[in-house]
């Protein structure tokens, strides 16, 4: 009995094989990468607000000056900045 052409999955071309390889290894790396961005943003935004949370309850005697949690504020609020940059232009850049 022959088989019908719809079972039989089409040879790819080296050309076609490239591109999907290509395309399969480049998602891969960019789930990780993401993976890699948004658990190490979650555990620096957790250290800012534990940061916040000691200097502000003067917990096990937590003293820090003016001038760092001011640099730390900066550097949280500019880490959350980046991040919503990339997001945006990601989503709606324009393709090239």
């Amino acid at each position: 009995m022959p088989s019908s052409p719809s079972q039989e999955p089409s040879p790819l071309s080296v050309k076609d094989w490239v591109t999907k390889v290509t395309t399969d290894h480049t998602i891969s790396l960019q789930k990780r990468i993401v993976s890699f961005l948004l658990r190490a943003y979650g555990a620096l935004l957790a250290a800012s607000i534990l940061i916040f949370l000691f200097q502000g309850f003067s917990l096990w005697g937590f003293k820090l000056s003016e001038t760092v949690l001011k640099f730390v504020g900066a550097a949280t609020l500019g880490e959350i900045g980046g991040l919503l940059t990339l997001t945006i232009r990601a989503v709606f850049g324009k393709k090239r």
